[in-house]
């Protein structure tokens, strides 16, 4: 007689914490979840907050047997997250109740789970930080934020665009960190941060930045974005302009009342197809560096940049989990950025701007997109080079950038 399989257990979980202990509970919550998801024998693991209480927890889990449950319980990240949530609890008697389910259709392995199409092996590790940073995460509005930091004086934040993440900026960050606190940022969804459950648009990096130049005590800053993270950092400063001395954008075409609405308007052919709902993601899956290195070889002027090793470390960040979604969200939020901006711009921002353009893409197109915006606008064009500022012109950036930034 042949051993019948075990079945599949399925649970859903609660627990209430006492009020004031979000933010412990959310860091004890990420810790047992990015453990957890390692696991062989998981097939699901979910946890979520309810909408209407926000001290109320919810897991689903699906476990491939009962047996990987009894591992999953004596795992050392299980046993300290079960004595940790006991002093965060209403009832530390009775700190979760759990309950059985059964689905109305077949569940499929969660995305995080091997063999799933998409799917990041856990053992590809982060590429390391310069020589005198470190890389922290701190918890932000719903989600948790990587950066990497180091030097001293009057921080600088550095964001990043797609398809790249706060790596872009390693070889300016030393020559900055001479004179100031250098701060590179991976964007909500991207590199090592979280996707939260907010919309991944402009308008809520925005926010993001708020909030952790809030957590870190920054003041204001200077700030530089390239791509996206240029969109992204010319929101922060429309919407908390107390919060930026000056502000670089590179390479990005910021979004206001001067733009046109609309899915598809304009630019590049993968614009339009980024905005499709799901099909990307689709089409996509499985196949990331291959569509990575085509952006790479088509908007970077100089061959070999970004590095291989550079492009392992993309590829790793963006074979994660939602990474590709969290990327396209932004380009399906381009009406947001326009709304976002044209309700915090009554008048142009009279700060500091400097528009730096690769002159085989954008080049001084972005100044006078700028111009729209802002009112005190000096144009910076890279001869010879393309999308890529920071890897392509890593030391003249990092020149330029001091200039800028320390008022010269």
């Amino acid at each position: 007689m042949t051993e019948q399989a075990s079945p599949q257990v399925l649970l859903v979980v609660e627990l209430t914490m006492r009020p004031g202990a979000q933010r412990e509970m959310r860091e004890a919550l990420d810790r047992l979840v990015d453990a957890t998801r390692q696991e062989s024998g998981v097939v699901r693991f979910e946890v979520g907050l309810d909408p209407d209480d926000d001290t109320r927890v919810l897991g689903y889990e699906i476990w491939a047997s009962q047996e990987a449950l009894e591992e999953h319980k004596a795992k050392a990240h299980t046993r300290e997250f079960r004595a940790r949530v006991r002093e965060l609890v209403v009832d530390p008697a009775t700190p979760m109740r759990t309950g059985r389910w059964r689905p109305m259709r077949e569940e499929l392995p969660a995305a995080y789970v091997a063999g799933t199409p998409g799917f990041a092996p856990p053992a590809a590790v982060p590429a390391a930080v310069p020589a005198g940073f470190t890389s922290e995460r701190r918890l932000v509005n719903d989600v948790r934020m990587h950066y990497v930091i180091g030097g001293s004086g009057t921080p600088i934040v550095l964001l990043h665009g797609f398809p790249n993440t706060w790596y872009a900026w390693r070889d300016v960050m030393p020559r900055l960190a001479e004179r100031h606190t250098v701060i590179a940022v991976d964007l909500r969804g991207l590199g090592d941060s979280d996707p939260g459950t907010r919309p991944n648009n402009v308008a809520t990096g925005a926010d993001d930045l708020h909030g952790l130049v809030a957590e870190l005590g920054l003041g204001p800053v200077m700030l530089a974005g390239q791509d996206w993270g240029g969109s992204t950092a010319f929101a922060f400063a429309a919407a908390h302009p107390e919060e930026v001395r000056r502000l670089a954008v590179l390479e990005a075409m910021p979004a206001g009342p001067w733009t046109e609405t609309g899915s598809g308007s304009g630019g590049a052919w993968f614009v339009g197809f980024h905005q499709i709902p799901d099909l990307p993601e689709s089409l996509v899956a499985g196949r990331e560096r291959a569509y990575l290195d085509w952006f790479f070889r088509a908007f970077s002027a100089n061959p070999g940049v970004p590095t291989p090793a550079a492009v392992d470390e993309y590829v790793r960040c963006y074979t994660r989990p939602g990474a590709m979604a969290s990327a396209f969200a932004r380009y399906r939020g381009r009406d947001r950025e326009i709304e976002h901006n044209t309700r915090h711009l009554s008048r142009p921002l009279d700060l500091p701007v400097m528009a730096v353009g690769g002159e085989q893409v954008f080049g001084a197109a972005v100044a006078e997109n700028l111009r729209h915006g802002a009112s005190n606008v000096r144009q910076e064009v890279f001869a010879g080079c393309g999308h890529y500022v920071s890897e392509e012109r890593p030391a003249e950036l990092a020149g330029l950038l001091l200039s800028f930034f320390d008022g010269m």
